[in-house]
């Protein structure tokens, strides 16, 4: 079970703390164009590879358009002009720090990351990580810019359980530190996280309560304060 989900100001809050950009994913950058680019550079872009692209893309999510051979050649010229020094663009670089994270997710079993969350990100590793994929890898600004729109797509869906899965990891950092122990022997899961939320909660609502409770017990109750009245 997971804990409530951010607002979309803290959501947006912890996206900029930790240098991600592109708040409306990856159509923030690309453009919807009717053109019929090929090419990024040198490189002729395989139909065939996009349709690998595209099926990835939607066994991630059903309701994320397809994307054109126009588009991808697009982006990855813009991406070349404006980074002409080999520099990753800030939308890769961001994205493909996110996916690290996913699968860090995935592989703590003190998370206990559920089915449908694990599959979202077993697509874009698997995509990763294959021979076959629409930009080789080792292309120079832009070989790794499909990975990083798949790693969008699967981020987008995926941000209210990272945002709480940084949290699990601060508490238990926080608590193995205080105990003067190593995370792995914490034994500290989800779960534990939850109930400390729940403690936390509880507590603050007492603390609430006996507050109200002493402001009632020195506020007047009757208009007999009236008989210190002076002048």
């Amino acid at each position: 079970m997971n804990a409530k989900p951010q607002s979309h100001a803290a959501a947006r809050a912890a996206d900029a703390a930790s240098g991600l950009t592109f708040p409306h994913g990856f159509m923030d950058f690309l453009k919807i164009s009717e053109g019929r680019r090929h090419r990024i550079g040198d490189y002729d872009l395989d139909p065939a590879r996009l349709d690998r692209f595209n099926d990835a893309l939607h066994a991630l999510s059903k309701e994320a358009p397809p994307v054109s051979m126009d588009q991808i050649a697009s982006a990855g010229q813009r991406a070349l002009q404006r980074h002409a020094d080999g520099s990753l663009p800030t939308f890769v670089q961001s994205r493909m720090a996110a996916l690290a994270r996913m699968e860090q997710l995935v592989r703590d079993a003190a998370w206990g990351c559920d089915d449908e969350s694990r599959h979202k990100i077993e697509v874009v590793d698997e995509y990763h990580h294959c021979a076959d994929d629409l930009i080789p890898d080792d292309l120079p600004v832009v070989g790794l810019l499909d990975d990083a729109l798949l790693a969008d797509v699967a981020y987008q869906l995926l941000r209210p359980e990272l945002l709480d899965y940084d949290h699990f990891c601060q508490f238990r950092k926080v608590a193995t530190e205080f105990a003067g122990i190593p995370e792995s022997a914490s034994g500290l899961t989800r779960q534990h996280w939850l109930e400390a939320i729940r403690q936390a909660r509880q507590s603050l609502s007492r603390l609430d309560e006996r507050e109200a409770g002493e402001r009632d017990r020195f506020a007047p109750t009757t208009h007999n304060y009236r008989m210190f009245r002076v002048g």
